[in-house]
């Protein structure tokens, strides 16, 4: 029994399963009827363009949307410091929350709360928010 695994049995012939050709395996199922039947002419309608196009970002729209990202990360990381109770001693801590409070001045007294590190976290949050919707939008006229 050990000898005839690889070999086939020669007592009992084995009717060979016939696949169908391929293009009547795909989907939509057809018919042999259909598939035999000869293609008929396709007529391509073109469509209109789309009313808001999508280019490609320019390079100056590129360096739009970097800077406003660039805002909002100076301003969110200068929260995360402000949260985590960072050294403003540091000369990294302070450059960060100097440009922080520079980014944020148009926003400085938008909105009042009696904790001082709430209204920072309002403000700037408020703050790195508009610089990214400036940002996108700025990018999305100059790309035109």
């Amino acid at each position: 029994m050990a000898l005839n695994i690889g070999r086939k049995r020669q007592d009992a012939p084995v009717a060979e399963e016939r696949r169908p050709p391929l293009r009547e395996r795909l989907w939509p199922r057809r018919t042999t009827a259909e598939a035999t039947q000869t293609p008929t002419r396709t007529v391509v309608v073109e469509r209109k363009p789309r009313r808001w196009p999508r280019h490609r970002p320019n390079p100056v729209s590129s360096m739009v949307m970097g800077a406003g990202w660039a805002a909002v990360l100076i301003l969110v990381l200068g929260m995360l410091l402000t949260l985590g109770d960072a050294n403003p001693g540091n000369t990294l801590v302070d450059s960060t929350l100097d440009a922080g409070r520079w980014l944020a001045t148009p926003f400085h007294d938008a909105f009042t709360r009696s904790n001082p590190e709430h209204q920072l976290y309002l403000n700037w949050g408020i703050a790195a928010a508009v610089y990214y919707a400036m940002a996108r939008v700025v990018s999305w006229l100059i790309r035109f």
